[in-house]
């Protein structure tokens, strides 16, 4: 078989295929390693290399890929790298030059006259020598870019960048990375800080053309995020109003970016991490009106839900809170009175302030606003029990603490029977749990009222309806009732062995059978086991794993 022939010796599918990678460029780093020794490395769901050896005349004398591939026919990878290989020799004709060792041969003088040639006449040569020669202190935000898409350029593919790739897609992140950890925040803050902004918007554009399974980009991005952080956190010196100014400006293209892409906390995490610097200066107004900025951008407006807005508006109620003046304070909860979280900030301070009635007369309203939304009902709910117990209202909170342990809520429950008189206690807990009984969501709930309660027939009428319930529920009922348990939990295990049809499902059963030998003794477990071997004669995996309990 010859380079010239390859149709017609290879299958037509194959040759097909392999033509569809020649002609996507998935054939990279072709090289001759030595004379008619070729090796290319060939992109597909993972990249695969590939070795072919030929004759003077082109003939393939042998062969290699580390794809999975196995047939007498060279495979789809081998085939591109063939075309590869044909095309190379026809642009750069048949004789095909051995440049490295011609580069060996050459003078030192005569090399670099080529490399003078080379870099007056290729940008991208010139680019790479730059980047390679230079000193790794004269990293800037242009290098950081260039050195993060490479990478990623390398490992992407029309687009997308699968995820066996992400890794390889990330080099250039990792390496800006390593740089900035190298660096000391006490002389290199600033730079730490741009150079991180860098890292997050590139990792932010990768997310958007890239599976991010493992999680490499969002880590990446997670500890760009941290280094700012930090960096503001720990800013050497003391802090001027140029240099807030300085940053502010800094940061703001960047917060923009990630309202606009709203793919990440990075907008968020970036305004909490300056407002740090509120505590070493007073510097709330400034603040206060660079958060108002962002809120009153396109990239906020544009945004379908208002939670961001709502998170931007509490960065500036905090501020006002620190400063202290109640009646700024008032008037902002009044002017943003529409935002859950404004609310309850300020339920929050009359509670604290003991104003039990305007935290009752917040929280009805709220629940007017909010009835359609369920957490936060509740939320407004617990508030104003809060509010009732402060007051000593006791047949409010039992109403609430009763509406909350329907849901499930034992710290409720706990509650409720302690305000709840002693004759009027059973015809509350009759109703409980009537309506817990049948609730997925209070089942734990009823359960331990009933242990707590005594009802042991009630909970035995439960573990018969559950039988898997036996397994835990035991403690409280073997005492009192030695055989059912044992009936019930004999149930549970051969309904199990009974569904059960493979070693794992035997040895889940078996484990089943160790707890049950717990609870009720070895001579109850190996009556058991002996039943067991006796109704299943025939499976040898299940007899196996019942002859490994001890």
């Amino acid at each position: 078989m010859n380079l010239k022939n390859l149709k017609t010796y290879v299958p037509a599918k194959l040759y097909k295929r392999g033509l569809d990678y020649f002609e996507q460029n998935f054939v990279e780093q072709l090289t001759e390693d030595a004379p008619n020794r070729w090796h290319a490395r060939v992109a597909g769901t993972w990249d695969y290399e590939v070795s072919i050896n030929l004759t003077k005349d082109g003939t393939i004398v042998g062969s290699y890929c580390t794809c999975p591939f196995e047939s007498d026919s060279l495979c789809k990878h081998e085939v591109a790298v063939c075309l590869a290989i044909r095309e190379h020799k026809k642009e750069n004709g048949s004789s095909a030059v051995d440049v490295l060792t011609q580069l060996k041969a050459l003078k030192k003088a005569e090399l670099l006259e080529i490399l003078e040639e080379l870099v007056e006449k290729q940008p991208s040569v010139h680019l790479y020598l730059t980047e390679k020669l230079s000193d790794s202190s004269d990293m800037n935000e242009e290098k950081a870019r260039r050195i993060i898409r490479k990478s990623v350029n390398r490992a992407s593919r029309s687009g997308f960048i699968e995820w066996g790739r992400t890794d390889q897609a990330l080099e250039g992140v990792w390496e800006v990375l390593e740089y900035i950890d190298g660096l000391n925040l006490q002389h290199d803050a600033e730079r730490i800080i741009r150079l991180s902004l860098i890292v997050i918007e590139e990792c932010t554009g990768i997310l958007q053309m890239a599976d991010d399974s493992s999680g490499g980009i969002s880590s990446a991005i997670d500890e760009s995020l941290e280094k700012i952080d930090e960096t503001l956190a720990k800013w050497p010196g003391e802090l001027d109003e140029a240099t807030v100014d300085r940053i502010l400006v800094l940061l703001y293209p960047h917060i923009l970016f990630a309202l606009e892409q709203d793919i990440t906390e990075a907008a968020s995490y970036l305004v909490e991490a300056v407002l740090q610097w509120n505590e070493r200066g007073d510097f709330t107004e400034k603040l206060y009106n660079y958060i108002a900025d962002l809120i009153a951008s396109d990239e906020m407006q544009n945004k379908t839900y208002d939670y961001t807005e709502e998170r931007f508006r509490m960065y500036q109620l905090v501020m006002l809170q620190q400063q202290g003046k109640q009646e700024v304070v008032e008037a902002f909860y009044v002017k943003f009175h529409r935002y859950p979280a404004i609310r309850k900030s300020q339920t929050l301070q009359a509670l604290v302030a003991g104003e039990f009635e305007k935290v009752i007369r917040l929280c009805e309203e709220s629940e007017g606003l909010d009835a359609n939304l369920a957490g936060l009902l509740h939320d407004w709910k617990k508030l104003r029990f809060a509010a009732y117990e402060g007051m000593g209202s006791t047949a409010e909170m039992i109403d609430l603490s009763f509406e909350f342990a329907l849901e499930g809520e034992e710290e409720y429950y706990v509650k409720l029977r302690s305000l709840v008189d002693a004759e009027q206690w059973p015809e509350k807990l009759e109703a409980l749990l009537a309506e817990t009984k049948n609730s997925p969501r209070s089942l734990p709930l009823y359960l331990k009222i009933l242990i707590d309660e005594n009802r042991l027939e009630e909970l035995l009428d439960y573990c018969r309806k559950d039988v898997s319930a036996i397994g835990h529920l035991y403690p409280h009922l073997l005492a009192d009732y030695p055989h059912e348990v044992n009936e019930i939990y004999t149930t549970y295990i051969y309904r199990l062995i009974e569904r059960a049809s493979n070693r794992k499902a035997y040895w889940t059963a078996c484990q089943r059978i160790k707890a049950f030998q717990q609870a009720l003794g070895a001579g109850a477990a190996a009556g058991l086991i002996e039943e067991l071997k006796f109704m299943y004669p025939k499976r040898k995996a299940l007899l196996d794993e019942l002859g490994k309990i001890e």
